[in-house]
Order: C-alpha cells, then sequence, then structure tokens
C-alpha cells in the first residue's frame, strides 16, 4: 500500500506528460471509481499526503525511506502500523487507508505478487543455484549465506525493483512490464546481486587505485548488470539481457561500458580470466568521467518536513535518468 500510495501520488504529480513509473494495471483506476464517497475523500487525502511529503524522498536513495519500509515490512502480519518515530501524520494516513486498499486494490494486487511469484520461483528452481554460483564466484565473494528476503508488490518504484542494504532486502514489482517471464529471473538475481554492491565497490576501486586511475562511478553497477544478463542468457539462449533492452548503455554516463566488459570482464565470466586481470585491463580501457547531474524526483517542491520526524529537515534525495538501475 505505501508503494501503491507513491506510485498514485507520482502518476498526481505527473499530470498528462506521465510518469516514469510503472503503468498501472488496467483495473486500479476501474476500482477507484467503486470507492464510496467517504472512502474516495479518505483515499484521495492520502494520495494528496504521499504527493506533498513523499515523493521528494526517493524510494531507494533515502534512508528515512528505507527505515520505513522495512519497518512497514516488520509490521506486515499486523493491521495497524505503530507510531515508532515516524511522523504521526504519516501514521494516521497509512492506518486510515489500510481498509481501503485492503477491499478494494489488494485482492488484485495480491493475485499478480503470487502469479508472478509462481513464474520466478520455477526459474529458480530451474536455475537459482547456477546463478548465484555464477554471480559469486565471478566477485570471488559469498553469496548471501541467508535467506534472502524479497518483498513483492504491485509498484515498487521507477526502475521496477531495488535493493537495499542493512538489512539486505529486495523489493519488486510484480506488474512492471520489464521483470516479466525469463527478466523476471534476471531482475531477481541483479537486485540479489546488488547485496554485493559494496564488495564489489571495494574491489572495483582497489583495482583502479592500483593502476592510478579513478573508477567511474557508475561502472560497479553497470558490471553487476552485464554479469546477471550475460549469466541468464547463457542458459536461455535468445534471451535479451535487461540492460540492452532498454539500452543503459547509450546513457552518457554508461557510455563505452558495455564494449570494455565485452572485452574485459566478459572472459571473466567464461573463466579464461583472473578477477584481477580483468579488472586491472578495465581500469585501462574504461575512462573516468563524472556522472550527469540526475533529474529531480517527481514533485515541484521539497518537503519541508521528513516522513521520520514532523521538525526534522528532509534529507536531499534525487532519482536517476529512468530507466535506470535497480541497486
Amino acid at each position: 500500500m505505501h508503494h501503491f500510495l507513491y506510485e498514485q501520488a507520482a502518476i498526481a504529480a505527473a499530470g498528462p506528460g506521465g510518469t516514469p513509473h510503472e503503468a498501472e494495471l488496467a483495473r486500479d483506476a476501474a476500482m477507484t471509481s467503486g470507492l464510496s464517497d467517504d472512502e474516495r475523500k479518505t483515499w484521495l487525502a492520502a494520495v494528496a499526503y504521499y504527493r506533498t511529503n513523499m515523493l521528494q524522498h526517493d524510494l531507494l536513495g533515502d534512508p528515512v525511506m528505507n527505515r520505513l519500509k522495512n519497518h512497514l515490512e516488520d509490521s506486515e502480519d499486523s493491521n495497524t502500523v505503530s507510531a515508532e518515530d515516524f511522523d504521526p501524520a504519516l501514521i494516521d494516513t497509512l492506518n486510515q487507508v489500510g481498509p481501503i486498499y485492503r477491499a478494494h486494490w489488494w485482492p488484485e494486487h495480491d493475485h499478480s505478487n503470487r502469479f508472478w511469484i509462481d513464474t520466478v520461483n520455477a526459474l529458480v528452481n530451474q536455475n537459482g543455484d547456477v546463478l548465484s554460483q555464477q554471480i559469486a564466484h565471478a566477485f570471488e565473494t559469498p553469496w548471501p549465506g541467508v535467506p534472502l528476503r524479497v518483498d513483492v508488490v504491485a509498484y515498487a518504484n521507477f526502475a521496477g525493483s531495488y535493493t537495499t542494504l542493512h538489512p539486505s532486502r529486495v523489493t519488486v514489482s510484480s506488474v512492471d512490464g520489464g521483470n516479466q517471464e525469463v527478466a523476471a529471473l534476471e531482475v531477481l538475481f541483479h537486485a540479489a546481486a546488488a547485496t554485493l554492491i559494496e564488495q564489489v565497490d571495494a574491489i572495483v576501486e582497489h583495482s583502479f587505485t592500483a593502476s592510478g586511475k579513478t573508477a567511474p562511478s557508475e561502472l560497479p553497477e553497470a558490471i553487476l548488470f552485464f554479469t546477471s544478463g550475460y549469466c541468464v542468457k547463457q542458459l536461455y539462449a535468445d534471451y535479451t539481457p535487461y540492460a540492452d533492452r532498454f539500452e543503459f548503455w547509450r546513457r552518457e554516463d554508461w557510455s563505452g561500458d558495455r564494449a570494455a566488459l565485452v572485452k574485459d570482464w566478459q572472459p571473466r565470466l567464461d573463466g579464461k580470466m583472473t578477477l584481477d586481470a580483468a579488472l586491472a585491463q578495465l581500469a585501462t580501457d574504461v575512462a573516468p568521467r563524472a556522472r550527469p547531474a540526475a533529474n529531480a524526483a517527481p514533485a515541484s517542491n521539497p518537503p519541508s518536513t521528513s516522513p521520520a520526524t514532523p521538525n526534522a529537515a528532509a534529507p536531499s534525495s534525487a532519482a536517476p535518468n529512468p530507466p535506470t538501475a535497480p541497486r
């Protein structure tokens, strides 16, 4: 419900120009028309609250939003949310619209979520062990040794999925068009591999520093995308990796990375090059460059308060150009 309200607020803020968030289920709007007058008033007030107070807080990059998400996940068996140290107005909003969401949208969203889970579970049962071993081996980093929590929701964020750390948790959309069929397997394992991003950042930075270079800020993310897509394509020859399908490599801040990764990193994935040698060669072939300024999140004015407490200053956060990497 939290993500759905965020999505609805983004749609309201974007207006006729559209929104970079996932496309709505066709029946979502129809269900809005089925609300009673009182329900509609309460629901629209909640969407307005999210538009005014939440949209400037990026779901991935804002630590307050990460903490809120974790709190809501930990409260999943409860019909109400406790105040904790969050803005009481936010908690009141969630508790007021909870029954409305459960009655009108949840059955449809739950059906979509369960269908997606069934689809990806079949793929994971076939190839999950192979993928986890390949990705972990590529970075000489152990795969997470405990079960990784994955929350499947109708709406995640503009990228369709994202991963938060400490604790490591994945949120993935069941209705996003980029997350379907075999792509669901790549999206899931890319998001899981993103729990290794701190280790990948460290080994890339170490290698570039040893070569007297500075690693481009996007490179660890690009390596993760290339790795997950390449490994899935080895299992499904007709599959087009996510980053290729959405043309990430044409972005200014990723320009040239794919050619370097094919030349220097693909041999590592094929077992023909050591990790140190692959990264050393990347340090030679990938030029450092500044990441372009990010677009502002979809709301015109930053809120004066954080969702954590009513008087706290809002942390600065911006969403990158969509589509982008769900980290």
